[in-house]
């Protein structure tokens, strides 16, 4: 059954749908964001491997699944819930953003801008605020899955329980950050929808942030 109001201009209404150039933008953002969390991490030698190239190789892996599982995955929700309202929508990478991304890497911190999803077609302020959650919501999820799976792994005692908490870390980070209303950042829109959502969207982010940040340190 179609959503009433909505004018459905998307022809993959309610099914994932990519373009070309929209798959070319996240093959970007993605390399770009994996090199960056890389070189990062690059100085970490011997958590993997003694040999430098193979230390190098796996952090590019982990980095990998760190930005499917965290950035992407934040903003295909995005993309997704405003295709379930039939709008147009899809991801655009910032090649400035991009850049500084990879530079910031190189100082040891990452200031990363890759893009967004970029959405048109009629929605309404209420649709608009339950696409904006979509980001953080599966920030959130993600954020708790992975820190069942570290202690189950072993925390930070294991390479697989510390890994885990890093991406539980990342993906809290992620979503107290995309709550802030300011800006273009998700808590803004949300707010202006709905006030008691708001609210306790930030305060999930924030206290999830904290219980990462005490099991890692404990």
């Amino acid at each position: 059954m179609d959503t009433p109001g909505v004018r459905h201009i998307n022809p993959g209404f309610r099914k994932p749908k990519f373009s070309r150039i929209e798959i070319r933008d996240i093959s970007i953002a993605i390399l770009v964001l994996s090199v960056s969390f890389t070189l990062i991490y690059r100085n970490n030698n011997g958590f993997f491997s003694d040999d430098y190239v193979t230390n190098i190789l796996c952090w590019f892996g982990v980095s990998f699944i760190f930005v499917i599982t965290s950035f992407m995955m934040h903003e295909m929700g995005h993309k997704f819930t405003a295709q379930r309202f039939g709008a147009w929508s899809e991801f655009r990478m910032y090649p400035f953003g991009l850049m500084i991304c990879l530079i910031s890497s190189f100082f040891g911190f990452l200031f990363a801008m890759p893009g967004a999803v970029y959405i048109n077609g009629y929605i309404t302020e209420e649709q608009n605020g339950k696409i904006s959650v979509a980001g953080p919501a599966v920030n959130i999820v993600l954020c708790a899955i992975s820190l069942i799976l570290a202690m189950i792994f072993g925390g930070m005692y294991s390479k697989v329980g510390a890994i885990l908490l890093v991406l539980a870390y990342l993906n809290s980070f992620l979503a107290v950050f995309n709550m802030l209303p300011i800006g273009p950042l998700d808590g803004g829109k949300i707010l202006r929808w709905n006030g008691m959502v708001y609210g306790a969207m930030i305060a999930l982010s924030i206290a999830f942030l904290i219980i990462t940040h005490i099991v890692i340190n404990a």
